[in-house]
């Protein structure tokens, strides 16, 4: 089964192909910054921030295609 990456990520990408991963890109054009003071406000840890992301991107590409699997993925470097 073909998944849908719901990530504009290259290198997560070429992670899945270069384990034979059949895949393909669906950007979910989710404004994360928005979303990032949101939490941020709300005194999120970068984690948590990483996770909301990932979960609101895959749920916005799912729910334009249910009946195929989605792999949502973020990442936040915190210094």
């Amino acid at each position: 089964m073909k998944i849908i990456l719901a990530s504009q990520s290259g290198v997560r990408k070429q992670i899945l192909d270069k384990y034979k991963i059949d895949s393909e890109v669906k950007v979910s054009n989710v404004d994360e910054n928005l979303i990032k003071e949101s939490l941020l406000k709300q005194n999120a840890t970068p984690l948590l921030i990483s996770k909301n992301l990932a979960e609101i991107k895959s749920l916005k590409v799912s729910n334009q295609n249910p009946e195929r699997l989605v792999l949502g993925a973020d990442s936040v470097i915190d210094l």
